[in-house]
């Protein structure tokens, strides 16, 4: 069960890589695609923030969480501000914090059940 769900987790992103470049070459670059993009790019950089848990310290968790929480927020203030020419900050991290809070507690659980991507070993099922 475990391998599955890994295996179902990577072949999303994997498909997200592929055809999004696919569905841009058959309709360009709109609003849609456009969010789609900004948040791949921050999935990216959510996935090399893993590095961080490697780290032999007592503070990679903290800084794992203020990571993701400066990229989650960055790109929610970079998006607001190309879709809507201003950002309302206080508004924004208001919006931002509980759910992305929300959101990593339960990838923690995940992780916590499933195993992160660094402790994850291939095992038979």
């Amino acid at each position: 069960m475990k391998n599955t769900l890994r295996n179902i987790f990577l072949a999303i992103g994997f498909g997200t890589l592929i055809f999004t470049p696919m569905i841009i070459f058959d309709n360009g670059i709109n609003d849609t695609m456009r969010s789609v993009i900004i948040w791949l790019t921050a999935s990216i950089l959510y996935g090399a923030s893993f590095s961080i848990l490697k780290m032999k310290t007592i503070f990679r968790y903290p800084l794992h969480i203020i990571a993701c929480f400066a990229i989650t927020l960055a790109v929610r203030t970079g998006y607001s501000y190309f879709m809507n020419g201003e950002v309302h900050f206080k508004k924004l991290f208001l919006v931002t914090l509980p759910v992305f809070i929300a959101v990593y507690i339960l990838l923690f659980l995940y992780m916590k059940y499933f195993g992160s991507p660094d402790t994850q070993k291939d095992t038979k099922e």
